[in-house]
C-alpha cells in the first residue's frame, strides 16, 4: 500500500512539471518556428520563451508581447502570430540563426501548471554542396526534387513491368 502511494506522488509530481522536447537541425542565417501549442483553448493569454532556461528571448502576457526585459541577442529577431494567440498557439518565429543558438528554447504555459515545451536547435554551417534558388525553401525543395526525380522512373518501371506479367499490358 505505502509503494502504491509513493507511486502516485511520484507520477503526480511528474506530470505537474510536464515537458515535452524535440530537437531540430537548422543553418546559420536561417529562421525556424519554435512550436508552442497549448492542450486545450487557453483563458489566459500568457507564454514565456526562455533560452537554456535563463535568458529571456520572448514574453506574450495577457495577449501582448513584450520584449523590454528580452536579452539583447534576441532583438529584432523574434516574432509571433498574435492573431493565433486565443486558439493557444503561442509559436514563436527566430530569424537570423545563429551557433550561439544552439541549445534549448523553451515555452512555458503558466496556464497549464507550467507546461514545458522545448525545442533543441542544433545550428550548423551550411554544407558546401546545397545551393539556395531563389524563392526556394532553404534547399529542401531541391533535395525532394532530386530524389522524386530518381523514383519516379523505378515506380513507373515496376509497375509497367507487373502490368505486363499478369497480361494487363501487351508490348
Amino acid at each position: 500500500m505505502f509503494k502504491s502511494v509513493l507511486l502516485v506522488c511520484f507520477f503526480l509530481l511528474v506530470l505537474n512539471e510536464a515537458s515535452v522536447q524535440e530537437t531540430v537541425q537548422v543553418f546559420i542565417g536561417d529562421s525556424v518556428v519554435l512550436p508552442c501549442h497549448s492542450p486545450r483553448q487557453p483563458t489566459i493569454l500568457t507564454a514565456h520563451w526562455r533560452y537554456e532556461d535563463s535568458k529571456n528571448v520572448y514574453d506574450i502576457q495577457d495577449g501582448v508581447v513584450s520584449t523590454k526585459e528580452q536579452d539583447a541577442v534576441y532583438k529584432s529577431r523574434t516574432a509571433s502570430f498574435p492573431a493565433e494567440y486565443s486558439k493557444g498557439n503561442f509559436s514563436l518565429i527566430l530569424r537570423k540563426l545563429q551557433d550561439i543558438d544552439t541549445g534549448s528554447f523553451c515555452c512555458f504555459l503558466p496556464e497549464f501548471n507550467s507546461l514545458r515545451l522545448c525545442t533543441v536547435l542544433q545550428v550548423k554551417e551550411k554544407p558546401m554542396g546545397i545551393q539556395e534558388k531563389p524563392g526556394s525553401n532553404r534547399g529542401v525543395e531541391s533535395k525532394a526534387e532530386r530524389i522524386s526525380s530518381l523514383l519516379i522512373p523505378f515506380f513507373a518501371g515496376t509497375i509497367l513491368l507487373w502490368l505486363c506479367e499478369w497480361g494487363f499490358w501487351v508490348m
